[in-house]
């Protein structure tokens, strides 16, 4: 009889007969890679809980005020009438998930992940403070309930939600800015309804993602899974048992000189934090966490066969095939990527603090305000709209003059105050004696300052615009 374990073919090891989940324990694994991903982790944790506190330029290093349609990221300024942007951000990520996976596989969900990172360097580490290793947390849940058993559960879960409401505090710093955060703590729920609601919401959320669901949502929420199929190819790097080392697998059926080097211990599967076997090839369930390599290399090390037999390497590796590295997939995305990352720096470049645009207002093209007589001159006007736009969070001002002195600006406020921000849509109108025009048309020269009325910059814009009236 075969003493080799395997899991079940026709279901997933998280689910049982009667398709109700099967809670994973994985056990704990040291080495190479584990060492490099908790301080990957514990970085992008530490950037995640400091970075809302930064300063840059008297602004939040990362704020996405989408109630007052704000966003301040890295000392630039953004707003509401900046969405057009959104297009090369989208466009970029998209892409650029794109191009990760064609080359480093599922780099991102093993690394990366916010699924990941909080799971297994935050709520797995309380779990083994408190109830102990995957051994000793394996037997707590299969143990009928008592004083002991609900002692630990509840220190857990109270440690847990201690840690989501941190967590949950500091993701609400990113959207409603560090300054009201600590204004609203210092206040009572009922006088900030809204808040405390989408508090309340976000940490039950997050207590039931990283705290029960766990794998569950990589294997049934999380899309990528499904697209790495479009993603990889024979060149990309994944996490991958070598079958040409390995098989056939040691046991009592198999001649030892037919041996390979896997001995068939299960430790790859017992470390694995989605309850997969690698050695059943590239599973839309493996996040890439190389927790089966960390483990194998440590059992490879006690009998004295080479480390590797599951590894970081690609399909093509695997068959014994060269690499691709220039592919056509990898060199479009590259481009693409560089593209959509070379217009929003275009943009960014070229955008003024304050965007200013004159154009005819709609309606007649002009009006006669004062006939000619024998001693006066006919009086022409012109209407025009001025559009303005403040990118920065400072106030700024804006004053409109031409280069003709027999042509007059009449407007409500010449110059005039913009909000940090702000938008508006400001009527001007050109009034100017019928002997300005030169068979009955003529262009004049605009010219728009835009200055700061904090830090103190300025801005000329020049703009041609026609003189419309009577040919």
């Amino acid at each position: 009889m075969s003493l080799q374990r395997e899991l079940p073919i026709e279901r997933l090891a998280s689910v049982d007969e009667q398709g109700k989940r099967v809670f994973l324990y994985p056990a704990d694994v040291k080495g190479v890679y584990h060492r490099w991903r908790k301080i990957v982790h514990w970085v992008l944790l530490v950037v995640f809980l400091i970075l809302p506190w930064i300063q840059i330029n008297g602004h939040q290093a990362l704020l996405l005020d989408i109630t007052h349609r704000r966003f301040s990221i890295f000392g630039l300024a953004f707003w509401a009438h900046d969405a057009p942007m959104l297009l090369f951000v989208f466009g970029a990520v998209f892409v650029g998930i794109s191009l990760t996976s064609a080359v480093w596989g599922r780099l991102w969900c093993g690394w990366a992940c916010p699924e990941t990172v909080f799971t297994e360097s935050v709520y797995r580490q309380i779990e083994r403070w408190i109830e102990g290793s995957h051994v000793h947390r394996k037997r707590l849940a299969a143990a009928p309930w008592g004083l002991k058993k609900l002692a630990l559960r509840s220190a857990k879960w109270l440690a847990f939600l201690a840690v989501t409401l941190v967590i949950t505090h500091s993701f609400m710093a990113y959207f409603i800015g560090t300054d009201a955060l600590a204004q609203m703590m210092q206040q009572t729920p009922s006088e900030n309804p809204s808040a405390f609601g989408t508090m309340a919401f976000i940490t039950a959320t997050l207590l039931f993602a990283f705290g029960w669901f766990r794998e569950q949502f990589c294997i049934i929420v999380c899309p990528y899974g499904r697209m790495q199929s479009l993603l990889l190819d024979q060149s990309s790097l994944v996490v991958a048992y070598d079958p040409n080392r390995g098989e056939p697998r040691r046991g009592p059926e198999v001649p030892q000189a037919e041996q390979g080097d896997c001995i068939n211990c299960y430790r790859c599967v017992d470390v694995c934090p989605t309850g997969i076997d690698i050695r059943r090839g590239l599973q839309m369930e493996c996040i890439a966490c190389t927790a089966c390599v960390d483990a194998c290399d440590d059992v490879m090390r006690n009998i004295n066969r080479p480390e590797g037999l599951i590894r970081y390497t690609t399909e093509n590796e695997l068959n014994h095939k060269p690499n691709q590295h220039f592919r056509l997939r990898v060199i479009l995305l590259s481009v693409v990527l560089l593209g959509i990352l070379g217009g929003l720096g275009y943009v960014l470049l070229t955008r003024p603090p304050i965007k200013a645009t004159l154009f005819h207002a709609s309606g007649a093209p002009y009006q006669v305000i004062q006939p000619g007589t024998a001693t006066s001159e006919e009086l022409l006007s012109n209407r025009y709209n001025l559009l303005l736009s403040n990118y920065t969070f400072e106030t700024g001002e804006v004053e409109v003059s031409v280069d003709n002195p027999a042509v007059k600006i009449i407007s409500q406020s010449n110059p005039l105050q913009l909000k940090g921000g702000d938008e508006q849509n400001i009527g001007f109108f050109f009034t100017f004696p019928k002997s300005v025009l030169e068979a009955g048309r003529r262009r004049i020269t605009v010219t728009i300052k835009t200055r700061s009325l904090e830090s103190g910059w300025q801005r000329d814009l020049l703009q041609e615009v026609p003189l419309a009236g009577p040919f």
